[in-house]
């Protein structure tokens, strides 16, 4: 097992687990502030934050799964 990459899909995974919090808690902030000025940049902050946090964590089980289950390359010197 490579500890170096099963460490960054960790990383990976809880850094999407709190953007999972993040992203919902401001798009329901910006629904409920519908005619403030800043509710088109906040709804497309949120949305970006979603969409991040769904490719990190599918990049991070990609590392866990890579560390675990790939073979090592053999050296062949010529």
């Amino acid at each position: 097992m490579k500890s170096n990459l099963f460490k960054k899909g960790f990383k990976n995974i809880f850094l999407s687990m709190f953007l999972m919090f993040v992203g919902p808690t401001l798009l329901f902030q910006s629904f409920k502030n519908q005619d403030h000025p800043w509710f088109i940049p906040v709804l497309s902050l949120s949305i970006f934050i979603c969409v991040l946090s769904i490719f990190l964590g599918i990049k991070g089980l990609k590392n866990i799964m890579d560390s675990i289950f790939k073979k090592k390359e053999s050296k062949v010197v010529k």
